[in-house]
């Protein structure tokens, strides 16, 4: 049976106060129950004067959002957890300027949570996924006038429609070896051989040098749209999302973390119905990152 996700009725009953988004980042910490993370204790209980947890044996004090990306932010967990569940209400995202002005926050503010979302988003999945059987690859170039950037696609093309997506960035500029080898040890499961199927750029060539199989086409409209029909599908439908949500107005410098929202996104096109909580998961499971971090 497919499960229903919450609607906006159901989060906001679920979600009411601090202590019901404390209590579901508690849930997700610990699922088996409070563990000292000093001695390995079981038992303790929350502290109602702090956002803690003190061990009923050692006596330490653990703070509930440390290790999440909700430490130390001086924003509302609720709020944060309402940003979340919006972002995921569209398949298209949702910009920092319209959910400022739905929640009547400053503009910085809801810029510098989304940006940690995305990177919870880019975590999850680079913990997570590892492409594998029939692979298509390609560069796609995104971005607009003298900012475009090349990246990197990647995507499961064996079952009867596509399957995982990644796209990293190439540092350099054009595609080398170093940088196919490099995304496909981080994305690639490297255990069994897989097999590719790309156009005829040298740099692809590395895939048969790590044991893989390799099958090239000469790059044109024609040979792209039927040997790699699923890649440009997803070049395509992420520059949609990028057009459609943000206006195309995306910094090369932040470009990558629209990206990774994007194929955090397909991976899961699914089980949207799940989204909501996956993603509060993967905020609650991800390190804290600083502002200053996001902003560069």
């Amino acid at each position: 049976m497919k499960r229903a996700g919450l609607s906006i009725f159901q989060f906001q009953k679920r979600y009411r106060t601090e202590d019901d988004c404390e209590q579901a980042i508690i849930d997700m910490r610990w699922p088996n129950g409070f563990i000292c993370p000093n001695y390995g204790h079981d038992d303790g209980y929350r502290l109602k004067s702090r956002r803690a947890i003190q061990c009923a044996v050692c006596r330490s004090q653990i703070s509930i959002t440390a290790g999440t990306i909700f430490h130390s932010s001086k924003i509302p967990l609720l709020t944060w957890f309402w940003i979340i569940f919006l972002v995921v209400q569209d398949k298209g995202g949702a910009s920092a300027l319209r959910l400022s002005k739905q929640l009547g926050m400053c503009h910085s503010s809801v810029w510098h949570i989304l940006h940690k979302i995305r990177v919870a988003m880019s975590k999850r999945d680079r913990r997570t996924i590892r492409l594998a059987g029939l692979i298509e690859m390609d560069e796609g170039f995104f971005g607009y006038s003298k900012q475009k950037a090349q990246f990197l696609v990647m995507i499961e093309a064996g079952g009867k429609g596509p399957g995982n997506l990644i796209m990293r960035k190439i540092m350099g500029g054009t595609a080398c070896e170093a940088d196919v080898k490099r995304t496909v040890i981080a994305s690639v499961d490297n255990d069994s051989q897989q097999y590719f199927v790309a156009d005829k750029a040298g740099a692809h060539n590395v895939v048969r040098k790590m044991g893989h199989s390799l099958e090239t086409y000469k790059s044109t409209p024609e040979s792209a749209s039927k040997n790699l029909p699923w890649v440009h599908t997803a070049i395509s439908l992420a520059k949609r999302f990028l057009l459609g949500t943000y206006h195309g107005a995306v910094s090369s410098r932040h470009l990558y973390k629209y990206l990774d929202e994007f194929c955090y996104r397909f991976n899961r096109r699914l089980r949207e119905n799940q989204l909501s909580e996956s993603l509060l998961r993967a905020c609650v499971l991800a390190q804290p990152i600083s502002y200053a971090a996001v902003s560069r």
